[in-house]
């Protein structure tokens, strides 16, 4: 019973961790695709919540019934060769607009501390992360799972603080919060499409921690729950300072630097180390992806990658995810509806079946 509750706690931190990212943890894709609607996010956040949790328990629960290893063996059969193939080159695409957006997001956290400018920081994080990717770490996973706590914690604690003592004087805030609009429903639909492409690939990964049924079941249902209860944390922090925050690359970073030094020092540490490994893991696994379809060195292909993703980088940390992230939240809609339509599909076969056995 103990060693169950040990894997259906990791497995809920891996999920946990394909969608806390930076751009969570800064509070910047909050602000993109909740804030902005006042309490319209609110109720988008437990649209978010309750499509991550069905999603994570119908794609786990595949994964063990099926003895789903990858993630070409889950969406091949699900969408057909065809289309799979074009999910194939969007999942590729969308890990190397991730590994961009993070190094954005550390380039301006080094911009901001030590007042290089933001063209310098992006080589310099550039490099630590072709560094990292060129030693073949096989501990990505297993660091993933160590930091998310920590994160989890860090945004909770943060947000608790901020919401406890709250002083909107510290923005000069005269325009209130915008008026609702009708759009937060789709906005969390793009929200959970896009993070679904990731959090989808990570999760067919899991078999070997799915000893029993209700592992992947439990894992599932437990990590949607709790990036719910998080994101809400998170955007009733930010909604005080609505729209002022909206200046802000990093909003939560911007708001507790006016509070406390400490905790804002803290929590860079905590929020650069995210990028770091969110950085790391998408270029690891983009890379792996390309290398296995072409003959061409891995350490070749890693200089190259990292080569091209400077000046795609220099856009900007919020300017890339309020482009890419809704660009490849369609896409990811498709998988999601997909495995939304599987799930409903499977579900009345097998209850037929059970009365059937009876």
């Amino acid at each position: 019973m103990e060693g169950e509750f040990k894997n259906i706690i990791k497995v809920a931190s891996i999920y946990m961790a394909t969608i806390i990212g930076a751009g969570f943890a800064s509070g910047q894709e909050i602000v993109q695709f909740f804030s902005t609607y006042y309490e319209g996010g609110f109720y988008g956040i437990i649209l978010a919540g309750v499509l991550f949790s069905i999603i994570g328990y119908i794609v786990l629960d595949k994964v063990y019934r099926e003895r789903i290893r990858n993630y070409d063996e889950l969406l091949f059969p699900m969408v057909g060769w065809g289309i799979g193939w074009i999910m194939e080159i969007a999942v590729s695409i969308f890990m190397l607009s991730v590994f961009c957006i993070m190094i954005a997001g550390m380039g301006n956290i080094l911009s901001e501390k030590t007042g290089m400018s933001f063209s310098l920081g992006i080589v310099i994080v550039d490099i630590v992360c072709m560094v990292v990717i060129l030693t073949d770490i096989k501990g990505i996973a297993a660091v993933s799972t160590v930091i998310t706590p920590v994160l989890v914690a860090g945004i909770v604690t943060v947000g608790l603080y901020i919401i406890t003592n709250k002083d909107t004087s510290v923005f000069n805030l005269t325009n209130g919060f915008n008026k609702l609009t009708n759009n937060w429903f789709f906005s969390a639909l793009i929200y959970v499409g896009y993070n679904s492409i990731i959090s989808i690939v990570v999760m067919c990964s899991l078999l070997p921690y799915l000893k029993t049924r209700k592992v992947g079941i439990a894992g599932g249902l437990l990590g949607g729950a709790m990036l719910c209860v998080i994101a809400l944390i998170l955007n009733s922090a930010i909604s005080l300072f609505y729209p002022n925050a909206m200046s802000k690359e990093l909003p939560v970073l911007g708001i507790v630097g006016k509070y406390n030094i400490v905790l804002s020092s803290v929590y860079t540490v905590i929020l650069s180390l995210a990028m770091l490994v969110s950085a790391v893991t998408s270029g690891y696994c983009f890379i792996e992806r390309v290398s296995s379809k072409v003959s061409i060195n891995v350490k070749l292909i890693t200089v190259v990658f990292c080569a091209l993703a400077v000046p795609l980088s220099s856009f900007g940390f919020s300017t890339l995810i309020a482009t890419i992230y809704p660009l490849f939240g369609y896409i990811g809609l498709f998988i999601v509806f997909a495995v939304l339509i599987q799930g409903i599909r499977i579900s009345p076969v097998r209850l037929f079946a059970r009365k059937t056995n009876k």
